[in-house]
């Protein structure tokens, strides 16, 4: 019997957030970041949108562990996962799933693979042609202009109201993106970076990813972004246009 083609199952999920770890930067301890917010001041959003958009343009290679929440609103189905996380502009990504199953997404900045140890089937597909919105693209070689792309206000409710410690950044695109209806980042006030994301679509499906242990900076090898299908693995070519 030939194996299950499950290649195409879930790419939208890390190829749409992935790119917004670029603006992730090291986690700092809540107490330090309460502290020393509250001794600076509480900045308004101009301010926190660009010291996000400072520290994204800055960071040149990152690598984390991820933890990923995926909610379908229309059938109240919740689907968690998490593994590793690994990124080196200009475009490359390693994206590696250890629950609810392996599986791993990595590109060279060229060729994306998907492969699934599970079903032993591996598919490659131009990067270029992976994604329906410029905005993934722009990301990864560098182009960290949010306010050029979303329209961004702050979300205010009674534990964002006067915070010293964090603030939510609520952005909306400018113009229709395929797959981001709108987007939520969650900003300590220390560092200006993003420990959590929460994303959107048009059907009000969100994706939520938090990522912890993050290394910035660290001069990752390129080698890390190669992929050879292992012996025994089936390739499947890309859906015929």
């Amino acid at each position: 019997m030939a194996p299950r083609d499950r290649s195409r199952r879930g790419v939208h999920v890390p190829v749409c957030v992935l790119v917004w770890g670029l603006v992730v930067g090291p986690w700092v301890p809540p107490g330090l970041l309460a502290a020393a917010a509250a001794r600076a001041g509480a900045p308004d959003v101009d301010e926190v949108v660009a010291k996000v958009q400072a520290m994204c343009a800055k960071t040149q290679d990152l690598s984390a562990r991820f933890r990923q929440t995926v909610t379908n609103r229309s059938l109240g189905a919740v689907r968690q996962g998490g593994g590793s996380f690994m990124l080196k502009r200009p475009g490359k990504v390693r994206w590696e799933y250890e629950k609810p199953e392996p599986r791993l997404f990595v590109t060279d900045g060229k060729t994306l693979w998907d492969y699934s140890p599970v079903d032993k089937q591996a598919r490659a597909q131009a990067l270029d042609e992976v994604f329906s919105s410029r905005l993934p693209l722009a990301f990864l070689a560098g182009d960290c202009q949010l306010r050029r792309d979303f329209a961004i206000a702050a979300v205010d409710h009674a534990a964002t109201r006067g915070s010293a410690s964090f603030m939510i950044l609520d952005l909306t695109p400018k113009r229709p993106e395929a797959g981001i209806a709108r987007m939520l980042l969650e900003v300590n006030l220390q560092g200006y970076t993003v420990e959590k994301t929460t994303l959107f679509d048009a059907a009000g499906n969100t994706t939520v990813i938090a990522l912890t242990d993050l290394k910035l900076n660290s001069g990752l090898s390129d080698q890390q972004f190669q992929f050879t299908p292992p012996a025994g693995v089936t390739v499947v070519p890309p859906p015929s246009r």
